[in-house]
């Protein structure tokens, strides 16, 4: 075998996780360093299933698009020493080996010595007697052995000095000699590199001898027990994206506070690594540097005594309609949302698009009845309350304006309804926003859920949160839902104008009448003016945008914005219901904040 393709290194990927997966208990039972336990193994079958989850039983084009697909998985699934320095190892084979081409002997010991070089990188303090020395083995005799054409036979000669490796690995660690054990993680690398080897083997008629003696020496060797002092209890594991922060800097603000310390960077996202006694400085210092999309403090102590050692927040979130989050969000993060009652006068029930493009048909034909908004009763969020108690500890309801509807003092009343022993769980939120900038609060309050802060200091910074929100929109004037409105072929010949509004504690304030139809314009013009002091001190915006049924208009903003440095928009939707009837035909709403 001279090549291999991206299928045959998709099937060598998948091979490997679920070997891990599968031997995940035995690398538990060897690990003793740097902490004893016992978690090795099921860590790095974590970063394995998100890789697997990743890429079997798709089709990619090319390696590029596989590699892409797989450090996606292992970044967002990595956990512990083993599971990042794994992910490092395999970002930088991906980013040494063509993207386009078949891999041969030459190119594959390349991509292992990029490989080995990134997950040394990755270690504030690498040690001799880890993983590092067996993936560095194994680098070694592949490019060593790259004038050799076949893949199988070079891949025979550097797996066995690859295990010669582990098996060194207790005379450079005396923690390891003192257990009676090799290196978990380098085991682990090894077990991956050797399934690698049992897929291409199939392709050579050579009768290979076994390569991995190591795992049955390792199932009769008894693990001496002993004592080790945690000089860090904790452990935290956090994915960080939108960060200007490179490697470096990232030490430099971490390193003091603990050990074991890996960092991996790949694309806009950072997995960090951390052994410390302060994991809730170490919280808050990462999410100076970007949007924490997820964190695990684990208390290792615990883990050790076989304890329940991972720290969880148990929060869920309750909204109304009026927010108008995606369905992705919603469903990825188990939200109950509570839709309004719109009585439409032919007796349908509609909603999203479908309210727009009825709205425009009302206009054209003279409609001018408006349908009827019925408020939210509090029997509807008791039963989302009992909802959400059955799969969390706590619930956060977030309603928009207590000034635009009654749902506040449904929400606290349906509270009241709960038995006492509940009451104390549930905690209602006016947002003094609708649409978009309701979304903005929803958002800030599932960040604060992921940073695992406690409840009350969730609401305690969306108390602070909430007076920063801005929401500007600008309207088509709405007055032909008066009953005195001409039909649309009239009133097509009079000037169109806009109404441009913005949110002011709580109630949508009009600002100015707008001639122009370019409503992203508008409103780009508008935020710009409003956000330049911040823009230039290099502030970061966040900002969500709604439209009723006018998505050209709606990318127009959205690309807009992104010419302002450090924009994220995070979705763009069209209007909710209620400010579809109260705003369409044609809107274009934003809610934005400076973070």
């Amino acid at each position: 075998m001279e090549e291999l393709s991206h299928i045959e290194l998709q099937k060598m990927i998948v091979s490997s996780c679920e070997r891990i997966n599968r031997d995940k208990e035995h690398i538990n039972k060897i690990n003793v360093f740097p902490v004893p336990d016992q978690d090795t193994g099921s860590n790095l079958a974590a970063t394995l299933v998100g890789i697997e989850e990743a890429i079997k039983d798709k089709e990619f084009v090319n390696i590029g698009e596989l590699g892409d697909s797989a450090l996606d998985g292992a970044l967002i699934a990595a956990q512990g020493n083993t599971g990042i320095i794994y992910t490092g190892w395999l970002a930088g084979f991906f980013s040494e080996i063509p993207r386009e081409e078949n891999l041969d002997v030459k190119k594959l010991g390349k991509g292992f010595e990029a490989g080995y070089i990134r997950a040394k990188d990755s270690v504030q303090n690498p040690k001799n007697g880890t993983i590092l020395d067996v993936m560095g083995a194994f680098a070694q005799a592949f490019t060593e052995n790259s004038e050799e054409k076949d893949i199988v036979k070079a891949f025979h000669l550097a797996l066995k000095k690859a295990n010669t490796a582990l098996l060194e690995t207790p005379n450079h660690m005396e923690i390891l000699r003192t257990a009676g054990v090799v290196d978990a993680g380098g085991l682990g690398f090894l077990m991956i590199v050797e399934s690698y080897f049992d897929v291409i083997k199939l392709y050579s008629d050579i009768d290979f001898d076994i390569i991995l003696t190591t795992s049955k020496e390792e199932e009769e060797m008894v693990t001496k027990r002993f004592i080790q002092i945690l000089s860090n209890r904790f452990e935290v594991v956090a994915l960080l994206t939108n960060t200007d922060y490179k490697l470096d800097k990232i030490r430099s603000k971490l390193h003091h506070l603990g050990n074991c310390l890996d960092v991996i960077q790949i694309g806009t996202k950072t997995k960090i690594h951390i052994h410390t006694d302060s994991p809730y400085e170490i919280r808050d210092i990462i999410k100076e540097m970007g949007d924490i999309e997820s964190l695990k403090i684990q208390d290792m102590a615990k883990e050790v005594a076989g304890e329940q050692s991972i720290e969880k927040v148990s929060i869920g979130i309750v909204i109304d309609e009026r927010a108008g989050l995606g369905q992705k969000i919603i469903q990825h993060y188990n939200i109950e949302i509570i839709p309004f009652r719109i009585d439409w006068p032919e007796g349908e029930t509609l909603s999203g698009s479908s309210v727009c493009e009825k709205i425009k048909e009302a206009k054209k034909q003279g409609i001018t009845n408006k349908p009827k908004i019925n408020p939210i009763s509090p029997e509807f969020f008791f039963e989302s309350y009992k909802n959400q108690l059955a799969r969390f500890e706590k619930v956060l309801c977030i309603v928009s304006s207590s000034k635009l509807s009654s749902n506040y003092d449904s929400a606290l009343k349906a509270k009241e309804m709960l038995p006492f022993s509940d009451r104390g769980k549930v905690f209602v939120i006016d947002s003094k926003n609708i649409s978009s900038g309701q979304s903005l609060v929803v958002l800030r309050a599932l960040e604060l859920i992921k940073e695992l802060r406690n409840v009350d200091e969730i609401i305690k910074r969306l108390a602070e949160f909430v007076p920063k929100v801005n929401l500007y929109g600008v309207l088509e004037n709405t007055n032909w839902w008066k009953k005195e409105a001409k039909p649309f072929w009239f009133s097509q010949k009079k000037e169109t104008y806009y109404s441009l509004v913005e949110m002011r504690d709580g109630k949508m304030i009009p600002v100015d009448k707008i001639k122009s139809k370019d409503l992203a314009e508008i409103l780009f013009k508008r935020i710009e003016k409003s956000s330049n002091k911040e823009i230039k001190r290099g502030a970061r915006m966040r900002a969500v945008i709604a439209h009723g049924d006018n998505p050209e208009d709606a990318q127009e903003l959205r690309k807009k914005l992104k010419t302002i440095t450090k924009t994220e928009v995070p979705f763009v939707t069209i209007t909710d219901p209620v400010t579809s009837i109260n705003a369409c035909p044609e809107s274009l709403i934003v809610g934005w904040v400076i973070k």
